[in-house]
């Protein structure tokens, strides 16, 4: 095993403190460590030894490290709440990932929502994101919506650019950069929005092909968009 991401040694310093969950006394013994260490330990917690404990324990850990030091330790203990939230013991409605999102500054806010945003199934989780993030609808969310290539994003950046519909210029350019893209999905929403919006100078070869009356269909329902573009 890579040991820069494991050491027995540092093992045995980490789990009796976080068995008496002890996150303060945690904060010390890390400050403690060598620079090294520290990257080592960092890699321990959030593979390893907070993966499978209690929630609250992993919560008051994961709010406890990003107070000292949210450079360090905010992605990785995300990771590893992605890894929760797989599993079935976190969510995004814990109240401590509420509070940790409400004092993400914007690159924080901007990191941690590329990273779980891909990983979101439905689009009200996306929804539910969004708003713990403080990231507005409209043009503020399509920022995030355009860069992630799963159907609740697709359906929520098609919902989105109504927002928008009077700037043709940007609607064109995101229809352009799903084209770009290149993937099935993207290039179906791309078609779609063709014809929402009347972009007749869109060109491209789609084989999704709609009337307009078609659309509001899939803008108000999901299940109807994902059997026509998934």
């Amino acid at each position: 095993m890579n040991e820069r991401h494991y050491s027995k040694t540092l093992e045995a310093k980490l789990l009796p403190t976080l068995r008496q969950g002890d996150a303060d006394g945690l904060v010390r013994l890390l400050s403690s460590l060598s620079r090294s260490e520290q990257r080592t330990a960092g890699y321990m917690l959030g593979e390893r030894l907070l993966l499978d404990c209690p929630v609250d324990l992993y919560w008051q850990t994961a709010e406890t490290l990003v107070r000292y030091d949210s450079k360090a330790y905010l992605i990785t203990l995300m990771k590893t709440f992605l890894v929760r939230m797989k599993n079935g013991s976190a969510q995004l409605s814990d109240a401590p990932f509420s509070r940790l999102a409400a004092g993400f500054n914007e690159v924080e806010r901007q990191k941690v929502t590329l990273l779980i945003l891909p990983e979101l199934s439905q689009p009200n989780q996306v929804e539910l994101l969004f708003s713990l993030a403080g990231i507005a609808k409209g043009r503020e969310q399509m920022l995030y919506l355009v860069r992630v290539d799963t159907l609740p994003c697709l359906y929520l950046l098609l919902c989105s650019l109504r927002y928008i519909e009077h700037d043709r210029a940007e609607v064109l350019r995101v229809a352009r950069q799903l084209m770009k893209r290149g993937t099935g999905g993207s290039f179906n929403v791309a078609s779609i929005i063709k014809v929402a919006f009347g972009l007749d100078e869109l060109t491209g070869t789609f084989s999704l092909r709609l009337q307009p009356y078609q659309i509001a269909r899939l803008e108000q329902s999901y299940d109807a968009f994902c059997q026509c573009v998934g």
